[in-house]
């Protein structure tokens, strides 16, 4: 008879999940958290989500200015209108007055695609771009010096900055991990520089056409 006047005294001071237990009956678990959702992140236009330092793409290029034979990296944005990219070059002494290593970033724009419907075939027929380049080489500014007294060149030997139009094809080979597509592409630059340029402007109707253009070409592949 005692424990049926305990029994409501017990039921008020114990919590709902004590008076369940108490009373046989099944307690949900609350402590279990929900599980993350494992899906990719999606990526957002421009720029992937990924760490600055993982690049969209390699490049090798030839001639151009950059070397002639130059490779780098790149980045891409703008739903792939602009480009940036970083190469190393070079230049043996057989086609120069010293070896040379040139150091090139540059930065291309393109502005449209030709609509080309279901095929697996990109085409940029417009491209236009910046460059700067930077010569690694001591033996050029010794050559020059040689001949004439120091402050005769008004230019830097080692620096340059031009600028380029051209295109690009490409062909699409798969999908990223973000789901957009992979690409390979061809590509040409027609550009100049800063000394050709003046050059051109200070001697008019002294130096024909192909004196001051440069013509590059070079394949990119999407990572």
């Amino acid at each position: 008879m005692r424990s049926l006047f305990l029994l409501p005294l017990l039921a008020a001071l114990l919590p709902a999940p004590a008076r369940a237990a108490h009373l046989g009956a099944a307690v949900p678990d609350t402590t279990a958290a929900a599980a993350p959702a494992a899906d990719e992140p999606a990526a957002p236009l421009g720029l992937v989500a990924q760490p600055w330092y993982r690049p969209h793409h390699v490049l090798v290029q030839a001639a151009g200015g950059q070397g002639m034979v130059a490779a780098g990296v790149g980045y891409t944005t703008l739903r792939g209108k602009l480009e940036v990219d970083v190469l190393a070059g070079y230049v043996p002494k057989k086609y120069s007055i010293t070896p040379m290593g040139v150091f090139t970033g540059k930065a291309t724009f393109s502005p449209f695609a030709l609509d080309l419907g279901e095929t697996k075939w990109q085409v940029r027929p417009l491209s236009v771009g910046m460059f700067v380049t930077h010569t690694a080489s001591n033996g050029m500014v010794e050559s020059r010096d040689e001949k004439y007294y120091k402050g005769y060149y008004w230019w830097s030997a080692r620096t340059r900055i031009g600028g380029f139009v051209g295109g690009r094809v490409a062909r699409v080979i798969g999908s990223n991990r973000f789901g957009q597509p992979r690409t390979v592409a061809a590509y040409y630059e027609l550009g100049t520089n800063d000394l050709y340029l003046t050059s051109a402007m200070t001697n008019l109707g002294g130096l024909p056409l192909h004196d001051i253009l440069t013509l590059g070409f070079g394949v990119k592949l999407d990572l």
